[in-house]
C-alpha cells in the first residue's frame, strides 16, 4: 500500500471506497483489483446528520478527489460511501452530493446496508459453494457491521448492525494507548450484548477486509486452508487461537510496534484492537470455531457484478436496437433488468413502443411499471447515443434523481440541464 497515486497506463478504471474514517482507492484491471492509497479521514469527528461533516473533512475529501481525478485522466472513477454517510438526512445527502459533484465531477454513491451486504456475497461466492453446512461472512466497517448466514452460493440469513470500530473507539477512548487501557473482555462483553440472534448455527466464518494481511503481519497463530482451494485464501485460524493472539495484541504488544507493520498506512492499526474485539464476540455469540481471514470486501464483490437491479431508459422509437443491446449485456453479468422487460417490438419506430408481451396495457399503466421500476433499482441506466434523450427519459431521469437513484448516462448527454445533474457517464 502506498499513499503516492500509480501511473495509469493500463488502468481500466478506479474505484473509491469511502467509509466513516477511511478512504481506500483501488485500481481495476480487468479482473483484478489493487489498492493504491488508504488515506485516514475522521469523518465521524464533529458529524451531523442534518448539517453533514466538517468543513475542515470536506476540505480534505473534496482535495483527495480532485488530485485523484486529476491523475487518473480520462480513467472512469467511481465512488461508494457506506456507513457514516447512510445517516445523512434527505436534504443533507442532496446537497452534499449536489456539492461533491459541482467541485470534483464525481458522483457520491451513498450505497445501502443490502446491497453492501450483496457485494460482499458476491466478493466470497463460490470459495466455499460445496460445504453442506451453513457459514457467516464478517465484514466490519467503521460506523456498520454486515453478517451474512451462507449455505453453498446463496445467502440465507443477513443482519446489518449499527456498530463498528468507530462505535468502540468512541465508547472506550483508551483502547488505543501504547498497551491498551481497555480490557479485551470488556469490550467484547459490550459488542456480544449488542448482537442480534442468528436463526441459523454456523461453525465457521469469513473474516473479511484485510484481514489476512493484518493477521499475517501481527503473526496470528494461522494453519494451512484445509477446507477448500483458493489462492487468495490460504490460511484459516482456530477461534481460541485467535482469541488468545487478540489478548496479547490487547495487553502486552505496544501500538506503536503495531504501526510499525505497517509503515505505509500505521493508522490503519488504530482500528486493529477494536475490529478484533468485534469480530471475538461475533464468534462467540455464534459458536464460531475455524476463521478463514480474507482481503476480500466490497469492492472486490463491485468488480464481480456492479448490480443487482437495474432499469433502461432512453428512445425505445430511436435507440430501441442500441438499448436491446446494453440489456442483453447487463443480463449476460446476471443484472436483472426490471424494464423494459421484453424485447420483441409490435409497432418499432412508433412514437410510444409497445412489446409482445405488453398487449392491452395503456401506454400510461405502462409508464408506472417503468416508473416503479427505477425505485427497486441499484441504478438506472440512460443510453443516450450521441447524448440524445427522449421526453419519456427526461421524466424518468428526474424521479430517478428525486429518489438519489444512482444515474448512468452511456455517452454524455447534450442537454445542458442533463450535464449539471450529479451522474455518471459510460457504462
Amino acid at each position: 500500500m502506498t499513499n503516492k497515486v500509480n501511473n495509469t497506463e493500463k488502468v481500466k478504471k478506479v474505484l473509491i471506497d469511502v467509509g466513516s474514517s477511511t478512504l481506500k482507492i483501488y485500481e481495476a484491471r480487468g479482473s483484478s483489483l489493487k489498492l493504491v492509497i488508504t488515506r485516514s479521514i475522521p469523518f465521524k469527528q464533529d458529524f451531523d446528520p442534518e448539517k453533514g461533516i466538517s468543513d475542515v473533512n470536506k476540505k480534505a475529501l473534496i482535495e483527495l478527489l480532485i488530485e485523484v481525478k486529476r491523475k487518473y485522466k480520462n480513467t472512469p472513477i467511481k465512488l461508494y460511501a457506506t456507513a457514516l454517510w447512510r445517516q445523512l438526512s434527505g436534504r443533507a445527502r442532496r446537497e452534499f452530493v449536489d456539492e461533491i459533484f459541482e467541485r470534483t465531477g464525481l458522483f457520491f454513491n451513498i450505497i445501502t446496508h443490502d446491497l453492501e451486504s450483496f457485494y460482499l456475497q458476491v466478493a466470497l461466492t463460490g470459495k466455499y459453494s460445496e460445504a453442506k453446512e451453513s457459514f457467516l461472512l464478517i465484514n466490519i466497517g467503521g460506523g456498520s457491521t454486515e453478517l451474512v448466514v451462507m449455505q453453498g452460493k446463496e445467502a440465507i440469513e443477513i443482519k446489518n448492525i449499527e456498530l463498528g470500530v468507530g462505535t468502540i473507539l468512541t465508547e472506550f477512548g483508551n483502547i488505543n494507548d501504547s498497551i491498551s487501557g481497555a480490557k479485551l473482555e470488556g469490550v467484547s462483553r459490550f459488542v456480544f450484548d449488542k448482537l442480534p440472534q442468528l436463526k441459523n448455527k454456523v461453525k465457521i466464518a469469513f473474516y473479511s477486509g484485510g484481514e489476512l494481511n493484518y493477521m499475517q503481519l501481527a503473526k496470528y497463530k494461522l494453519i494451512k486452508n484445509n477446507l477448500f482451494s483458493d489462492k487468495d485464501h490460504p490460511s484459516i485460524l482456530r477461534y481460541k487461537n485467535f482469541k488468545e493472539k487478540n489478548e496479547y495484541v490487547f495487553h502486552k504488544l505496544k501500538l506503536e510496534e503495531l504501526e510499525k507493520l505497517m509503515p505505509d498506512n500505521p493508522k490503519w492499526m488504530h482500528g486493529a484492537r477494536a475490529c478484533s474485539a468485534i469480530a471475538q464476540a461475533i464468534c462467540e455469540k455464534y459458536g464460531v470455531e475455524m476463521i478463514i481471514p480474507s482481503n476480500s470486501n466490497l469492492m472486490d464483490g463491485v468488480i464481480r457484478q456492479e448490480f443487482r437491479y437495474v432499469t433502461i431508459s432512453g428512445s425505445f422509437r430511436k435507440h430501441l436496437v442500441h438499448i436491446l443491446k446494453i440489456r442483453k449485456q447487463l443480463i449476460d453479468q446476471s443484472v436483472q433488468v426490471l424494464s423494459p422487460r421484453f424485447t420483441d417490438p409490435k409497432n418499432p419506430g412508433e412514437e410510444f413502443v409497445i412489446f409482445s408481451g405488453e398487449e392491452g396495457s395503456s401506454p400510461l399503466s405502462l409508464e408506472r411499471h417503468h416508473i416503479n421500476s427505477i425505485e427497486k433499482s441499484d441504478a438506472l441506466i440512460v443510453c443516450d447515443p450521441d447524448g440524445y434523450v427522449g421526453a419519456s427519459a427526461l421524466i424518468e431521469i428526474g424521479y430517478a434523481n428525486s429518489l438519489g437513484k444512482r444515474i448512468i448516462f452511456t455517452e454524455k448527454p447534450e442537454e445542458f440541464m442533463l450535464d449539471t445533474l450529479p451522474a455518471e457517464v459510460i457504462l
